[in-house]
């Protein structure tokens, strides 16, 4: 009896979803192009008789992909947080959890951003379904499906990434189909493959859609991320001999050769207010700053607090391990202050604060006044490992500020590429550019090499390089050219550390630690745990029995857990509420 409830529920839910997706249509109402904010209406019926009201109900779909419960808040979080290279509060909470690698299935905020990504998928399929079968053109049906088919491959790309196998729905969900179980993570990847594919021989190029193609899918967009689909299973592969490295590379000399995208010439300025028209941007999202429901949020994640004329609370910054590991390969590197917040004004008094490896100077005078002059108490040039301080190299000061203090502190950076100093409330007025060129650049560095053409990748990361140190005002020492004689095997880990210094702060950080499965996240982890302040920061905590929200941990290491966390589990929520889907389908380890 208790079972048969249990389905009906299940079913109830599914059936619910189901009017709700078939009954609403999605319009939009903006200022400019894909400042994404969808509204809704019941009015499906006459909604693609015109490619006005067809386009608006497409521009509803990119418009799901800045909901909160998506790339507005959620997926940011977890692709952030989760990649072994943050720090959140030990407080037991939804961050806590995929920051120390410890995520239950019950975990909300990766349940959200399963939703998020799901709906974006739903919608795509009404849509595709509702176009296929109306009387538009065919010229329209051909540009507008390909747009939703690049939307509904992206999305399973990144499930595939980050859960593995997941319920495949490409039709739209109707009452034969409201529980679905899983499909194999490589059935995915074919899917993605076939509507990446299907977007790239339909897709208009960027200059044949003029100014319409700010934040849309493009021909050489959905090029440039089959090769990145193809570079993601060679890397699962883990061989020089898997078949998928030259697919992507037959893929990404289509980019090179036609695709005309460069690097933007400062770093800095692919991160500034409503960017768009960047050299760079191989695809991005358009954020609203006026809707309750759609948003970029990433300002009131990661920026610190009172630094912005909106709301910010930082809550996932850089662990100290990640943020030596670049300072300490990169010292006067430009794009370390981009990428981490050490020092920002207080907006209420404009007192200036400073974050690890900083500590501000004593207060001086009679009676005391705080004198706000940071003093960096690491000389990483002169470290015996410059990425790994010892305490012995370290002073008093920065000792008790990073390695022995009780209670709410500074002592990790902030990830800062998406702080808006003008921000609105939660909103922020920036535009998140999910694809760069350098990705692809560093991407197609690794496919050459593995391939055997060591000095052919050299030339790709070089130019990465180079527009690094030259993005200062003056240009700096580091990051120096690589030589081209280099070796294979020597590259490789270069490019998986050029990968994560040059995305830092960005969304690929959780599929860039885990790409080559449990090698690459074991050094990630053992670069952690090895760390001497990180170290001495939980040795010192358990000996005197600091037990508040600011501290630091260890990540797990054995085989098992290693293997465990290079996916999520599958959400409670769906296993409690999709029939197809039980406790054993559930992802190794959890």
């Amino acid at each position: 009896m208790l079972h048969s409830k249990k389905k009906e529920m299940k079913k109830f839910k599914y059936i619910k979803y189901t009017c709700l997706l078939i009954m609403a249509m999605v319009s939009f109402s903006c200022k400019k192009l894909l400042d994404e904010d969808p509204l809704y209406s019941i009015n499906s019926k006459t909604a693609f008789e015109s490619e006005a009201t067809a386009n608006m109900a497409l521009l509803g779909v990119y418009g799901y992909m800045t909901s909160y419960s998506a790339y507005g808040q959620s997926i940011a979080e977890i692709m952030v947080g989760a990649s072994g290279l943050s720090w959140a509060q030990t407080n037991g909470g939804d961050q806590d959890q995929f920051v120390s690698f410890a995520t239950p299935a019950t975990n909300s905020t990766v349940a959200t951003a399963w939703n998020g990504w799901y709906k974006v998928i739903g919608e795509a399929n009404f849509f595709i379904s509702s176009v296929g079968e109306s009387s538009l053109s065919d010229v329209y049906k051909k540009q507008a499906i390909a747009e939703a088919k690049f939307l509904r491959g992206l999305c399973y790309y990144n499930l595939a990434n980050v859960f593995g196998g997941v319920p495949l729905r490409i039709e739209p969900t109707s009452s034969a189909t409201i529980t679905l179980g899983r499909s194999t993570r490589q059935q995915v990847y074919d899917q993605v493959e076939k509507d990446w594919m299907d977007a790239a021989e339909n897709l208009l190029t960027r200059e044949e859609m003029g100014s319409s193609a700010e934040g849309r899918a493009t021909k050489y967009a959905a090029y440039a991320y089959l090769a990145k689909l193809y570079f993601t299973l060679a890397s699962h592969e883990n061989t020089s001999s898997s078949s998928f490295w030259a697919k992507a590379k037959e893929m990404g000399d289509k980019v090179i050769l036609n695709g005309k995208y460069g690097l933007e010439p400062k770093f800095k300025d692919l991160f500034a207010s409503h960017v768009n028209s960047s050299p760079e941007s191989v695809f991005q999202l358009n954020f609203s700053t006026t809707s309750s429901s759609v948003g970029n949020r990433a300002n009131w994640l990661f920026a610190p607090q009172n630094s912005t004329s909106g709301i910010s609370w930082g809550r996932i910054k850089s662990s100290k391990a990640f943020y030596d590991q670049f300072k300490g390969t990169y010292p006067d590197d430009p794009r370390l202050k981009v990428t981490f917040g050490t020092e920002w004004k207080q907006l209420t008094n404009n007192q200036i604060q400073f974050s690890y490896p900083y500590v501000r100077s004593a207060n001086q005078g009679t009676p005391a006044v705080p004198i706000f002059v940071a003093i960096d108490s690491i000389d990483y040039a002169e470290l015996s490992d410059p990425a790994n301080p010892k305490l012995s190299e370290m002073s008093d000061r920065l000792i008790t500020n990073f390695a022995t203090k009780v209670g709410d502190h500074q002592g990790w950076p902030y990830f800062v590429k998406q702080m808006d100093i003008a921000s609105t409330a939660q909103n922020s007025n920036k535009n998140l550019i999910l694809y760069r060129y350098a990705d692809f650049l560093l991407l197609m560095a690794d496919v050459e090499n593995e391939l055997g053409n060591t000095p052919k990748g050299v030339e790709y990361i070089n130019q990465v390089l180079y527009r690094a140190r030259n993005s200062g005002t003056i240009s700096s020492v580091y990051p120096k050219d690589i030589s081209t004689s280099i070796t294979q095997s020597q590259l490789r880990l270069r490019i998986f550390d050029e990968r994560l210094f040059e995305l830092a702060g960005e969304y690929e950080m959780f599929n860039d630690t885990r790409r080559r499965g449990t090698d690459y996240l074991k050094i990630i982890v053992d670069r952690h745990n090895n760390h001497h302040i990180t170290k001495a920061f939980i040795e010192n905590a358990e000996q005197v029995g600091n037990t508040t929200n600011f501290r630091d941990r260890f990540l797990p290491n054995t085989p098992d857990l290693l293997k465990k966390n290079l996916l999520l589990p599958i959400p409670q929520d769906e296993i409690n509420t999709n029939e197809s889907i039980t406790i054993s389908d559930q992802n190794f380890g959890y």
